[in-house]
């Protein structure tokens, strides 16, 4: 007679959907048989169905036992019953993981900008740099007398009271 442990797994492999019941049939869930994290030789017990796998004789590359398009609906199934975990390890990359391992756009981090844009700072820097500089241009131009007005012009107005 089953323990009640057995009994309960069962009864919980009859609630899941048939592909997912079949899946864990042909390949049994993480606990019970450890599967390879990285492609192995296709006579390998320990063999991921998710992975690629290396001809011993051939040396070729066999495709993985089950697509892409295929992991990601076992995937979605096995979380929506809480079985996530319980999968082989895979290439593929779901929810927070596919976000944070994608690679911004360039565009997106550091944006082009037009033209005047990328050179506005340059060419506010050159024009206070002018205009700081432009009473000593005038005054090369135009002489002393107008350095005299300069001067002049700095000093504190004088109070006639």
């Amino acid at each position: 007679m089953a323990s009640k442990s057995t009994q309960s797994a069962l009864a919980i492999f009859k609630q899941l959907p048939p592909v997912l019941a079949r899946f864990f049939k042909t390949y049994p869930p993480v606990p019970i048989k450890q599967y390879a994290s990285k492609p192995t030789l296709t006579t390998a017990p320990d063999r991921n169905p998710f992975l690629i796998a290396c001809h011993p004789v051939t040396k070729k590359a066999h495709e993985p036992k089950i697509s892409l398009r295929r992991q990601s609906d076992l995937y979605k199934l096995a979380k929506q019953f809480g079985l996530e975990k319980t999968l082989p390890p895979m290439t593929k990359k779901f929810g927070i993981q596919k976000m944070v391992s994608k690679k911004s756009m360039k565009g997106v981090v550091r944006p082009k900008l037009h033209k005047h844009e990328r050179t506005a700072e340059e060419r506010r820097a050159k024009r206070e740099k002018a205009i700081a500089e432009a009473d000593e241009l005038i005054i090369k131009v135009k002489g002393k007398r107008y350095g005299k007005k300069v001067a002049k012009r700095a000093l504190p107005p004088k109070n006639l009271f």
